[in-house]
């Protein structure tokens, strides 16, 4: 879905496995290049950026079109705030509703990185710095170190006024007109925003936490570029236009989402909330940021300040530049409460439905008019009925509320879902179609051309 591939692969790039004459290692179960305990080698449980496009969760004028209305909504297992980001700025200009919405994610890391976004949104004075800050706080694996101390200083005010007594359990003011609420806050989570902000490269500092830049770069270099891992960028690598081969070596390289040639010497001190405590990368090898955003759009945007599509995340840049800066104008004029949680999904609707929550203005009569839950729809996370079962009741009583979310696991489970156990014939079309996009090169049809139409493997 983020990624931009070509009409028909270029040719020039051969893939090792080619090259070498043998079975791709994502495809050969048995491979030396797939050492033990991989998965958790390069892929630290956590998803900071979102794995399918950002949604509208409202749609106003394809439902209720009513530009005066005020809405309720859900994001009971958010992730990151894509989802809510793009409903927020999805609202037309002429917009004079109020906006409550509660955002959960049980990753302590998830519910500090999204506090956190929030506060620099609706805190810093100039919104173009705010989307800036923001921009490389969510997506960058380095920032400037004044961009490290302004987010340091912004959370020291939030957990001062959260901890005294005068000012506890009182909303936190974004703006004029929007405010932030949260009902408690673990001994996780000060530890997590203590990571976030902390410089154990400096002089004087007596720190464990926080990740210092050397550190930081080894470690990511250890994640992108592990020989184990080639053939799977080799795969990547193969469906791009050569000037996105180049964006993506280069991202993966750096990992600062700027345009190609941008000044970044100044980005002189890790995210550290990118990482865990022991300064392990939190995501997959392959967590890219464009997963989370519709790439049509990336590249209109971009282009609509003067870059090229093939600097990708050079668009990328300016796409999430603008929506920063609307979102943090709209912060600041419109009404909106945000209160934010971290707990099971299903923890939270038992203490809605027990009344846990009423200090925040959340009862056992509260209604929703969206409840956004990602893929916990999925048997392998909580499951449909699960799901149903606690939220459904929470549902506002109208023709245009909704549950909204997805499988992503589905075919892993359903019964024929997959290629796998498929006719020969089935499986031979199924092959002449993937196979079409390349037609031509023959080192890649050589390579498919080999293999067994048990197709199973291939879909692992």
């Amino acid at each position: 879905m983020g990624f931009v591939s070509a009409s028909r692969p270029n040719t020039n790039l051969t893939p090792s496995w080619a090259i070498e004459d043998r079975l791709p290692g994502f495809i050969d179960m048995n491979s030396e290049s797939k050492p033990p305990q991989e998965r958790s080698l390069f892929d630290g449980g956590s998803t900071l950026w979102g794995n399918m496009p950002a949604v509208d969760l409202i749609n106003l004028s394809g439902n209720e079109a009513d530009a005066g209305k005020d809405f309720s909504l859900a994001f009971v297992a958010s992730g990151d705030l894509r989802h809510v980001m793009k409903t927020i700025n999805s609202l037309p200009y002429n917009y004079s509703g109020k906006l409550d919405i509660l955002i959960n994610d049980g990753n302590p890391f998830v519910f500090c990185r999204n506090l956190v976004l929030l506060l620099i949104l609706g805190c810093v004075p100039d919104e173009k710095l705010a989307a800036d800050i923001a921009l490389h706080f969510w997506y960058s694996v380095f920032i400037p170190a004044g961009y490290r101390l302004r987010i340091g200083y912004l959370v020291n005010v939030f957990l001062k006024r959260f901890i005294d007594p005068a000012t506890r359990g009182k909303p936190f003011p974004l703006g004029a007109t929007s405010e932030l609420a949260t009902p408690c806050l673990g001994e996780e989570h000060r530890i997590c925003f203590r990571h976030f902000t902390s410089d154990p490269d400096m002089p004087d500092s007596s720190t464990s936490l926080g990740v210092g830049i050397d550190d930081a770069q080894a470690e990511y270099d250890r994640v992108r570029t592990a020989p184990s891992r080639k053939d799977y960028r080799d795969r990547m690598y193969a469906r791009l236009k050569p000037s996105h081969r180049v964006a993506f070596y280069e991202f993966r390289r750096h990992g600062i989402v700027l345009p190609i040639g941008a000044a970044n010497a100044h980005f002189n001190c890790a995210n550290s909330s990118l990482f865990s405590i022991e300064g392990r990368w939190l995501q997959t090898d392959f967590a890219d940021p464009l997963e989370g955003w519709n790439t049509e759009e990336v590249i209109q945007m971009g282009k609509a300040h003067g870059a090229q599509a093939e600097d990708i995340y050079g668009c990328l840049y300016f796409f999430l530049s603008s929506h920063l800066r609307t979102l943090a104008q709209r912060i600041r004029k419109l009404p909106i409460s945000f209160k934010l949680f971290s707990v099971e999904a299903c923890a939270l609707s038992k203490g809605i439905e027990e009344n846990m929550f009423t200090e925040m203005g959340i009862t056992s009569n509260t209604r929703f008019d969206r409840i956004e839950v990602s893929n916990i729809l999925d048997i392998s996370y909580v499951g449909t009925r699960r799901v149903l079962t606690s939220w459904s009741s929470f549902l506002g009583q109208n023709k245009h509320a909704a549950i909204v979310g997805y499988y992503m696991n589905w075919s892993m489970v359903q019964k024929d879902g997959r290629a796998q156990g498929a006719s020969r014939a089935v499986s031979q079309e199924v092959m002449k179609r993937i196979l079409k996009p390349w037609k031509g090169d023959d080192a890649l049809e050589a390579t498919f051309s080999d293999l067994s139409f048990d197709v199973g493997n291939i879909c692992a």
